[in-house]
């Protein structure tokens, strides 16, 4: 249950850091110091947010592949709906295929590795000692 609240709690305070980068953005705009577009164009803030919770919450170690790739995905769609560049989806989808491929088996592998490390309930015996 501990590893559950803590996994909110890292999901809200990167949610709230989130929030305060596009409120910040928006409030920018507002004064006329720069053209932040429509809210609209921040949908891949959400990818973005669930990469930093997949990567970051202490109970999710073999995820963290997985979040990376979600993460990396996020930023190149942020960048691409603020026209910082311009990859024709036509010529990127097998990249993404590849991309969420290696996240899985990098999870897959690195969870396998985890579990290996950690020892034993049956040979700590009860009470977890020898």
């Amino acid at each position: 249950m501990n590893g559950a609240r803590e996994g909110r709690r890292v999901s809200r305070l990167i949610a709230g850091l989130l929030l305060l980068l596009l409120g910040g953005v928006f409030a920018l705009q507002n004064l006329g110091v720069v053209r932040a577009g429509h809210l609209g164009d921040y949908w891949p803030l959400l990818l973005i947010w669930v990469g930093l919770t997949r990567m970051f919450v202490s109970g999710r170690h073999g995820y963290f592949a997985s979040g990376l790739v979600i993460f990396l995905l996020g930023v190149f769609f942020q960048l691409e709906r603020l026209d910082v560049f311009w990859v024709p989806i036509r010529q990127f989808w097998p990249l993404l295929l590849i991309a969420v491929g290696f996240g899985l088996i990098a999870d897959s592998l690195l969870g396998r590795r985890r579990r290996a490390e950690l020892p034993r309930q049956s040979e700590a015996g009860p009470g977890g000692r020898s």
